[in-house]
């Protein structure tokens, strides 16, 4: 079988699609053997020296999505006896472990996850960054992950480690219920859709500033108190399209002297300098926003890749999610998460129109405001990449 897997590498492999297409019938089919074959046979032409492994990275990817979607202990073994990626190491390793993490908790029952992948079965060589985003992928499946105590007591274990996933709780907080995937949502729904304008976000009516909110708005005097550790943390769901794109981020402190209400809030955001709308001719149109469709906004843009580069996938997403909420809301970047989400329910969320010529209006952009409980403080998040 072996010599038949080089053999039809070296005589077709300029066809990639038509061996994707081989793969899906012999996943299919149950051919597991096969596959595991194929995956070596790919580790092992992309580790020889000077061979580009564009193409072999290509097959491996439709071998583990394939593998990843058919549920079942074989194909699961399978899976995880393929290399995760084929670079060993580096920044693509850490990419492609954290996609296949987001795979496997889509498409495999729990149940099998944790005896195949936890359980340390014979020929099973999971490393704990694998298992670590694996298990908070499952839990925004709404797993019952303390359910499971090879599930829960690794989950201890990263809390000891002091391993930057665990501060996340293991189960769906009631802020987080928006995040579970659509009842009939097809097996490779994922929050890939770009981040979608006031209109596709907002359920709620545009806020009108009246004469008398404007008199009003008029007396507060806002001053911008931001400082880089709080600016870094606001922007932490967004961070990639600066760092690995062409994306710009604006994230933005305000303090007034006196308490502002919710109901004239849209007045004194037209009097901030904000940085995407640097004059008052370019107001932004504003809507009241639920906390749950800004968290929601907020992962999308976290987990879907920018213009270049990729996306963080849903546990390093959901991480720095509650990063920017936690900066948004001006939680001490210690706080539990759990005492962030407080934070959140009580503060007075709102989604501005990205239509100033600061935002590229290409797929990525998004404009967040918050009014924290107190009323004295205002934190404006706005992100914009272009390709």
């Amino acid at each position: 079988m072996t010599q038949r897997i080089k053999e039809l590498l070296d005589s077709d492999f300029s066809a990639a699609s038509a061996l994707g297409e081989e793969i899906r019938r012999r996943v299919s089919s149950g051919d597991f053997e096969w596959a595991t074959l194929l995956g070596a046979e790919l580790a092992r032409r992309a580790a020889r020296e000077g061979e580009d492994s564009s193409e072999h990275a290509f097959l491996l990817d439709r071998l583990q999505t394939a593998l990843a979607a058919t549920a079942g202990q074989r194909s699961l073994r399978a899976l995880m006896r393929l290399p995760s990626s084929l670079p060993a190491e580096g920044p693509a390793q850490i990419r492609a472990e954290r996609r296949l993490a987001q795979l496997v908790a889509l498409g495999q029952r729990p149940e099998d996850i944790v005896s195949v992948v936890y359980d340390e079965e014979p020929g099973i060589a999971a490393s704990d960054e694998f298992k670590a985003c694996l298990l908070h992928e499952l839990v925004l499946e709404d797993v019952a992950v303390p359910e499971y105590p090879l599930l829960r007591s690794f989950g201890e274990a990263l809390v000891t480690r002091q391993h930057p996933l665990a501060p996340l709780p293991l189960r769906l907080l009631s802020t987080e219920r928006a995040l579970l995937r659509p009842a009939h949502a097809p097996r490779d729904w994922t929050w890939t859709l770009p981040p979608a304008t006031v209109k596709e976000h907002s359920d709620r009516p545009e806020l009108h500033v009246s004469a008398e909110m404007r008199r009003r708005g008029a007396e507060f005097d806002p001053v911008d108190v931001t400082v880089p550790e709080a600016a870094e943390a606001m922007g932490a769901a967004v961070r990639h399209w600066r760092e690995e794109s062409n994306g710009t981020v604006a994230a933005q402190e305000f303090w007034c002297t006196s308490p502002v209400s919710a109901d004239d809030f849209a007045a004194v955001f037209e009097r901030l300098p904000l940085t995407p709308w640097p004059g008052k001719e370019q107001r932004a149109r504003l809507h009241p926003a639920a906390s749950d469709r800004v968290l929601r906004v907020l992962l999308t843009a976290a987990v879907r890749s920018p213009a270049y580069g990729s996306g963080m996938f849903g546990a390093y997403g959901r991480l720095a999610v509650w990063r920017s909420l936690g900066g948004l809301v001006g939680a001490a970047p210690d706080a539990p998460v759990d005492d962030t989400a407080m934070l959140v329910e009580q503060a007075h969320w709102f989604i501005a129109d990205p239509s100033s010529d600061w935002f590229h209006q290409v797929a990525w952009d998004l404009a967040v405001a918050v009014l924290r409980p107190g009323g004295q403080d205002i934190a404006v998040l706005a992100a914009t990449d272009t390709d």
